[in-house]
Order: structure tokens, then sequence, then C-alpha cells
């Protein structure tokens, strides 16, 4: 069975698609949201908009709060060790080299460079951007998403990825 419904990122446009497929039950309507921090930042903004009270609004967020992830960021970038590295992406049978700033993320990098990579959460949780590192290391933000054993295996999340050395190469999928 193929899927007939919409797909795609939940911005405004398609969100508002979305709303007004709900049935008005007047107040009786409680809205649920769980997902990523800028999906959910979305919904709220489309709540806010159609005059919702915040009082029949619930969400879960399944990524880290936004004030630990800025201390984790400022750590990081606050290292010596990082600087502006080539890193080298093994996808889909092609390879890319991607230099990556100090203040960016692999994925971001590579984003940014026109390299369609697979991710979702951005966040270090969803592991959608897992990738094994071949050689070099590479320092993540966040390590919850991955395992003892796959992190001891080499395995990285290029989210949330920094390259520490100048021979890191990521093989993802």
């Amino acid at each position: 069975m193929n899927w007939q419904g919409y797909s795609g990122l939940l911005n405004h446009e398609m969100l508002t698609k979305l709303f007004e497929r709900i049935p008005d039950w007047g107040n009786d309507t409680t809205y649920l949201m769980c997902g990523p921090e800028g999906m959910m930042k979305n919904v709220e903004t489309l709540l806010a908009l159609r005059n919702i009270p915040s009082d029949k609004i619930f969400k879960e967020s399944f990524v880290q709060g936004t004030i630990d992830k800025d201390v984790k960021k400022e750590a990081v970038t606050s290292s010596a060790a990082l600087t502006a590295r080539e890193v080298t992406i093994r996808y889909d049978g092609q390879e890319y080299k991607v230099m990556v700033e100090p203040d960016n993320t692999i994925l971001q990098s590579a984003l940014d460079q026109g390299i369609d990579l697979p991710y979702s959460c951005q966040s270090g949780l969803c592991t959608a951007c897992r990738g094994k590192a071949l050689s070099g290391k590479v320092k993540l933000d966040e390590e919850e998403g991955l395992s003892q054993s796959e992190r001891a295996e080499g395995y990285v999340l290029t989210c949330v990825g920094h390259p520490l050395t100048d021979d890191v190469v990521i093989e993802i999928g």
C-alpha cells in the first residue's frame, strides 16, 4: 500500500493544511505534540495564531533541552582541539570532501555544501545520521543516541559530530 497523505517537513504551510483537516470539536479539543524542537515550535506558532488556549496544548520533547545543548556546545566550541578540518564522507556510493568549521557540525557542513545526507532530530538522539568513523577522531556534543558498544565500534552521529583530527573518514549507510 502506498502512502497517499502529506509528506515532508512539518513547516507552517504543511501544518496549516493538516490543521484544516481536524474536525472542530470546540473547547473539548486537546492538542498533543511530540517531536524535534523545531517542529514543535512550528506547531506552537500555528496554534498561537489559531488562538488555541495554552492549557489545551501538551508537548513531550524527545530531545534534550536547549539550555543543556547550549552549555555543551560552548564547551565543545571553546575546546582548543576544534579547528577547521576536512572530513571525508562515504555515502551512497559517493565520496565527498567536506570542510567543517569549528562552530559547525559535520552534518550541517555537508548540508551547507549541498550533500543530501540522512538525518532527523539533529540532536544526537534518533541516530538517523549515524555513520562509522573508519579513521580519525570525532567529538560528539551528545552521546546518548549511541550505545557503549556502538561508540566502541567507531560509530558517530554527524549531527552532533566535530572532527578532532585531520584524517576523519566516515562511512554512512
